[in-house]
C-alpha cells in the first residue's frame, strides 16, 4: 500500500514540473504573438529611419497613437473627459449584459427543462433573432425616446436571445443516463437540477456569456450611432468625420481593452467555478 501511494506521489511531483513549464511556455508565445503585432505594426508605420509603407492618415504610428491617448487623458474629446466618455459606454454596456444574463440564463434553463414552455416561448425567439438589430434602432429610438435606454435595448437586442439559447442548448445536452441514475437513486427534480443539471450546463452558459461580450461591443458602436453627444463609440465616429485617425485607433484600442477585459472575467470564473469541466 505504501508503495504504491508513494508511486502516486512520485507520479504527481513529476507531472507538476512540466504542466508549470507549459503553461509558462503558452504565456510567452501569447507575449510574443502581441510583440510581433507591435512591431509589424511599428515597421509599417515608419517608426526609425525607414519611409513609412502606411500613410499616418490611415493608419498612425503606435507612438502617435501613445501622444493621442495622452493627449486625450489630459484635456478629453468635445468637452468631455476620456472617462466620461469610457464611463458612459461602459453604464451601456454593463446594464444591458446584466440584464441579459440575469433574465436570459433563467429562461434559457427553464425552456430546457420544460418542453410546453420551450413551445410557447423558443419559436419567438428564434423567429427574431436573425433580424439585424441596427435596422431596428429606429424603432428602438421612436419606442424608447432617444435616452440610454433605447442604447441599452439596441446593445442587449441581439445578446438576449444568444444567451437564451446557449443556456437552452447547455441544459439539452446534459446525459439523460446521469438524470434517469440519479432518479432511480430517489432524487427529486430539485435535487436533480442542482446537482446534476445545472453543474452540467454551466459550461456552455460560459460559453455563450463569452461569445455575446464581443457582439455587446460590436453593437455599442450601433447604439452610439445616433442621438447623444458621450461615449467611446461616439468619440470614434466623431473623429472618422474629422479623418483623426489616431483618435480612431485609441477609441477602438479602448473597446478591444474592455472586450478583451471582459472575457478573460469570465473565463477566469470559469475556471474557478467550473473546475471539473473535461475532467470526467
Amino acid at each position: 500500500m505504501s508503495d504504491s501511494y508513494a508511486a502516486s506521489e512520485t507520479q504527481t511531483l513529476d507531472t507538476a514540473p512540466p504542466r508549470r513549464k507549459r503553461r509558462l511556455h503558452d504565456r510567452w508565445l501569447t507575449l510574443a504573438t502581441f510583440l510581433v503585432i507591435l512591431g509589424t505594426w511599428a515597421l509599417a508605420t515608419g517608426m526609425g529611419p525607414w519611409d513609412p509603407v502606411i500613410r499616418p492618415l490611415f493608419l498612425p504610428s503606435p507612438q502617435r497613437v501613445v501622444e493621442t491617448f495622452v493627449q486625450l487623458w489630459n484635456n478629453g474629446f468635445q468637452g468631455r473627459t476620456l472617462m466620461q466618455h469610457v464611463g458612459v459606454s461602459m453604464y451601456r454596456f454593463s446594464v444591458a449584459f446584466f440584464f441579459c444574463i440575469a433574465i436570459g440564463v433563467p429562461l434559457g434553463l427553464l425552456i430546457g427543462m420544460n418542453n410546453r414552455v420551450r413551445a410557447i416561448v423558443e419559436p419567438p425567439i428564434q423567429a427574431i433573432r436573425p433580424i439585424p438589430k441596427i435596422a431596428l434602432l429606429p424603432l428602438f429610438l421612436i419606442w424608447f425616446g432617444i435616452g440610454d435606454l433605447s442604447k441599452i435595448i439596441v446593445i442587449g437586442a441581439p445578446v438576449f436571445p444568444i444567451i437564451v439559447i446557449s443556456s437552452m442548448q447547455a441544459v439539452r445536452s446534459v446525459s439523460t443516463k446521469k438524470i434517469q441514475a440519479a432518479q432511480s437513486l430517489g432524487a427529486n427534480r430539485w435535487t436533480v437540477f442542482a446537482r446534476i443539471v445545472m453543474p452540467a450546463s454551466l459550461p456552455g452558459i460560459f460559453t455563450g456569456i463569452r461569445v455575446s461580450i464581443s457582439i455587446a461591443v460590436t453593437m455599442l458602436v450601433a447604439a452610439e450611432l445616433t442621438a447623444t453627444s458621450e461615449g467611446i463609440a461616439w468619440m470614434a465616429m466623431t473623429a472618422a468625420e474629422y479623418l483623426a485617425t489616431n483618435i480612431v485607433i485609441v477609441a477602438v484600442l479602448i473597446m478591444a481593452l474592455i472586450g478583451f477585459t471582459l472575457d478573460r472575467v469570465f473565463w477566469l470564473m470559469e475556471s474557478r467555478i467550473v473546475h471539473w469541466a473535461g475532467k470526467d
